[in-house]
């Protein structure tokens, strides 16, 4: 026999975790295209790529700030925080790591 398991408690999600996973996805697309377009225009990509490469990473660091911010809020639920914790960490490390080897190269 199944049973229906329902919880009823006041939890709710986090505004600021979904903020923070909006913005992590943001920074993660900007990373795709922007990549494709310097790849497009074979590494000769104007100073507006590289700036907005530098607006991405700060808002993969920003959303980040929200991510943790989010996972200390009591009574919310974790999966969206912990989610957008995790693709921020992804986004900045991609960007930092994109960075370093370019300046290496």
């Amino acid at each position: 026999m199944k049973r229906n398991h329902n919880k009823f408690s006041k939890k709710k999600h986090s505004k600021k975790g979904m903020l923070a996973c909006i913005l992590a996805a943001a920074s993660i697309f900007a990373l795709f295209y922007l990549v494709g377009a310097s790849f497009y225009q074979k590494g000769n990509g104007s100073v507006y790529l590289g700036s907005m490469g530098i607006l991405a990473l700060a808002v993969a660091l920003a959303a980040f700030v929200q991510a943790v911010k989010s996972l200390r809020e009591e009574d919310t639920f974790r999966r969206i925080p912990i989610v957008s914790m995790v693709l921020s960490v992804l986004a900045s490390g991609a960007w930092i790591a994109l960075y370093a080897v370019g300046f290496l190269l």
